[in-house]
């Protein structure tokens, strides 16, 4: 790497260590006549179905429930986000790092996967028009580098948070550059708005950003109209995980953002300003950050391929918490000390038996549990193998659910083993054995020895216990497709043996729904001829099935069964199949289902799939302008105009 590329990405990391990750400047990351000092370091701290794509009704309107999540909801806002860094000194004549500015415009869409009791996942993606990085005002990166920085901010990524809007979490792809986390990280931190229920004149709140935990206030200005101010940091987020600001550096903080909420109370617009001072003695440079950002909300509307995205997706990922340092070439297990923040297992176990009483207290704790659980079976192997005692002296099924959740996201081998030795365990409860049994099918890195505990447990007494572990060996097979796919193969092989020898169609649809959750082209011809079947639950079991199998022959199939199958019920799963497909190849058929079914319940499922879509696919807009002015239904025809002359505010 040239010269003057090596300083502007060594400064882009400082502003991240220090304005934007925490204060974490030591001697030996500059040369000795520009090093500052170390701070010091106290101690640790620790789907449903979518709602329609009609727009909000006017925020102004009274306001007296809670900030909707419904899975499926996408909402795309205009970006514009710069940030300036500079670094002063106060030893008359010392040279200073070179002032370093940031600048993205485009588009930001966040979209909502799941909602878990309190916890919300959500998809993050900016595409940018913009990207500027400068270096005492001049642009420093070349054609390539700044094609591959863009290309990497607009990688979809993942984040969780509480359902008051607290961002906890956030998930990237493995291999995500630093510096595109970090700014991804600040804006994130930047635009969340966190409200219990419904909005006060003033509440406050205690919050994460990419510096540490601050307290905050917000303060109703209007009908629709708050605002925000930091108050001040208690902690802020260093190598060793986030630490109290006791006799620490002085962090300066005057941000204040202004925002209107719909009636969702989600932002339709928000202009934020902050300026940020950290100063860690006479002897050390002084950072000072400014940071400007405006979001403009464009348009509500549904996507249904973002249900389910962050499960597809999770083993891949790369997990930390939102106040978290990051520093160049970090090894992946300081982002997981910071995560687990000094606990060890006793901790863990301890906080899960005496969880708060409180509802919202209670989800908030255990999805922290998980993660730190998760942190610290991957950190430590070994410890996964004590959850199994540890259930055996009893715990509640709800606070037990993140020990086997901890235990399925690590999926290291001894944890795989400690899922397998508890699904076996007949004297624990049932719900904890059926939490294990789903979580060891969901194991990203199956092992012989949790497959063939998948297989005893699909012949259980207990028929729901069965039920999972069949599915399981699905999920099983699709996990090991690629470093496995001999034993992925042989375990589709295995349930189409199973499927050819059920004799009810109650099983037979289950043996479909786990082939077609090894995702595997070998079961297409299982599933094709699944659909000559003369039950309608099994026909409607494979159509399922299709979802996510391989095109083109899944979308031939689908089209098939559109244009043919005589049971509107199953008709109408084809096209709910479809909508976790890329649409375009399966709008012509659409069409002409659209055209000719006779069953509203079908061509209203069409409708609705069009009106998600047709911002994304505009081919889809002219089934929506056919049916608004052709179906036979008043009522369909109202809903398919609804779609097409929605607006948002």
């Amino acid at each position: 790497m040239p010269g003057k590329h090596r300083i502007l990405l060594f400064l882009t990391l400082l502003l991240l260590g220090i304005t934007a990750g925490g204060v974490a400047l030591k001697s030996n990351d500059l040369p000795a006549s520009e090093a500052p000092q170390a701070t010091s370091k106290p101690r640790s701290t620790a789907p449903a179905e979518p709602a329609s794509a009609l727009p909000a009704p006017s925020a102004r309107k009274a306001m007296e429930s809670a900030r909707e999540w419904v899975p499926g909801m996408k909402y795309r806002y205009t970006l514009s986000s710069s940030q300036e860094v500079n670094f002063t000194s106060s030893q008359p004549g010392a040279e200073t790092p070179p002032g370093l500015r940031f600048h993205l415009r485009g588009e930001w869409s966040v979209g909502v996967v799941s909602v878990d009791g309190e916890q919300v996942h959500a998809r993050i993606q900016l595409v940018p028009s913009t990207a500027e990085v400068n270096l005492n005002g001049e642009s420093r990166l070349a054609p390539e580098v700044r094609r591959t920085f863009e290309a990497g901010l607009a990688q979809p990524f993942f984040i969780t948070l509480h359902r008051s809007g607290a961002v906890q979490f956030v998930h990237f792809e493995q291999g995500t550059d630093i510096l595109v986390q970090g700014l991804l990280r600040a804006t994130v931190a930047a635009t969340q708005h966190v409200l219990s229920g419904a909005p006060q004149e003033t509440w406050r709140t205690e919050e994460q950003d990419t510096t540490g935990l601050y307290s905050a206030q917000y303060t109703r200005k209007g009908p629709a109209h708050f605002e925000k101010t930091k108050l001040a940091y208690s902690h802020l987020a260093t190598p060793d995980g986030l630490q109290p600001l006791n006799a620490g550096p002085r962090v300066s903080i005057s941000a204040l953002a202004s925002f209107e909420l719909g009636t969702d109370f989600w932002a339709e617009s928000l202009q934020g300003r902050e300026h940020l001072e950290v100063d860690s003695g006479p002897s050390m440079f002084t950072v000072v950050s400014s940071l400007q950002v405006s979001l403009t909300l464009k348009e509500r509307s549904r996507d249904r391929t973002l249900i389910g995205s962050f499960l597809d997706r999770y083993s891949e990922l790369t997990t930390l918490p939102l106040a978290s340092y990051q520093g160049e070439g970090q090894d992946p297990k300081v982002e997981l000390r910071q995560i687990l923040a000094g606990k060890n297992f006793d901790a863990l176990v301890k906080e899960l038996r005496s969880l708060p009483a409180d509802e919202k207290q209670s989800e908030t704790a255990r999805s922290q549990a998980l993660q730190q659980l998760r942190a610290l079976f991957l950190l430590e192997p070994g410890q996964a193998l004590l959850v199994h005692d540890t259930l055996r002296a009893g715990m509640d099924p709800l606070a037990a659910s993140p020990l086997l959740g901890a235990l399925s996201s690590a999926s290291t081998p001894e944890a795989v083993q400690a899922l397998s030795s508890i699904v076996r365990d007949e004297s624990l409860a049932g719900p904890v054995r059926m939490d294990a049994t789903s979580a060891l099918g969901m194991a990203s890195t199956p092992t012989d020895e949790g497959v063939a505990a998948l297989r005893e447990l699909s012949h259980d007494a207990n028929p729901e216990l069965a039920d999972t572990a069949t599915l399981g060996l699905g999920s099983a097979s699709m996990m090991m497709n690629d470093s496995r796919p001999r034993d992925a193969e042989s375990l589709v092989h295995e349930l189409d043996s199973a499927y050819r020898s059920s004799s009810s169609p109650e099983q037979q649809a289950l043996m479909l729904r786990a082939l077609g959750n090894t995702r595997h082209p070998s079961a297409l011809p299982t599933l094709q001829s699944a659909l000559s079947s003369t039950s309608p639950e099994v026909r409607t079991a494979a159509v399922e099935a299709l979802r996510n199998m391989p095109a083109p022959s899944a979308d031939q199939l689908l089209a098939s069964v559109l244009l043919q199958d005589p049971t509107a019920e199953v008709r109408q799963t084809a096209v709910f199949a479809s909508s976790f497909r890329p649409l375009a190849p399966l709008l012509p058929v659409l069409s002409q289902a659209l055209r000719m079914d006779s069953s509203d319940l079908v061509r209203r499922e069409i409708i609705t799939l069009a009106g998600d879509q047709f911002r994304a696919v505009p081919e889809a807009r002219s089934l929506l302008e056919w049916s608004s002015q052709n179906d036979p239904s008043p009522g369909l025809r109202r809903t398919a105009l609804t779609f097409l002359s929605s607006r948002t505010h």
